[in-house]
């Protein structure tokens, strides 16, 4: 499909692509109907399901290999955001350490085999699976940001066959909180989950006016 992309300019992350022991597998993103909700809960609190508790807590992996606290990888996860809605031309996110919790909750619950599900709860979502433990926080945010090169904002569509709703939630317009979480499954690989407030993603809408 011919049509103008975005003029952003980030830096693309080929090189992750052809790590030989660790690939990233981007989740299909949750949509919402075209007409936007008239309350703040826009959708119902999400159904855990019966899964099993982990035993031990989840790492705070982030940077080189490196145990970093919660506010270095609170910084890196928004410092990656608000890089993309800076050259969208967007007002930066601020965090907010209650989506922060639900999106760590909700990770933790996928530990078990890394099975990234959306949560289809109150907020909109990204999510992000990797093999190996070396993916970085920043990494996840990059890797749905590149989704930009396939989005044409003339019909607000999609190349066919690609994604594009990761991009566009992080610079949906009335979005203006972001929590994530990083978690260490315990068969290996890692799931990185960001919860954001107002959603965006909703179908036929401009996410630079909406």
């Amino acid at each position: 499909m011919a049509g103008p992309t975005i003029p952003l300019s980030l830096p693309l992350l080929s090189l992750l692509l052809f790590l030989p022991f660790a690939f990233p597998q981007l989740i299909p993103p949750t949509l919402l109907p075209s007409a936007p909700p008239t309350s703040a809960d826009p959708s119902p609190v999400a159904d855990v399901g019966d899964v099993k508790p982990p035993t031990n807590p989840p790492g705070l992996v982030s940077f080189t290999r490196g145990r970093g606290s919660y506010k270095m990888m609170a910084r890196e996860f928004l410092v990656a955001h608000n890089a993309i809605r800076t050259l969208a031309g967007e007002r930066p996110y601020v965090w907010d350490r209650r989506l922060a919790r639900y999106a760590r909750r909700w990770a933790e619950q996928r530990r078990e085999n890394c099975d990234t599900i959306h949560s289809h709860g109150p907020y909109g979502e990204n999510m992000f699976w990797g093999t190996g433990w070396d993916w970085k926080a920043k990494e996840a945010v990059q890797n749905w940001a590149h989704e930009r090169l396939y989005y044409n904002r003339t019909d607000r569509s999609c190349w066919p066959g690609k994604m594009c709703g990761h991009f566009t939630q992080i610079v949906w317009n009335s979005t203006v909180r972001v929590g994530c979480a990083r978690v260490e499954c315990y068969q290996g690989g890692v799931i990185i989950s960001c919860n954001y407030d107002p959603p965006g993603n909703y179908v036929g809408e401009d996410p630079f006016t909406s």
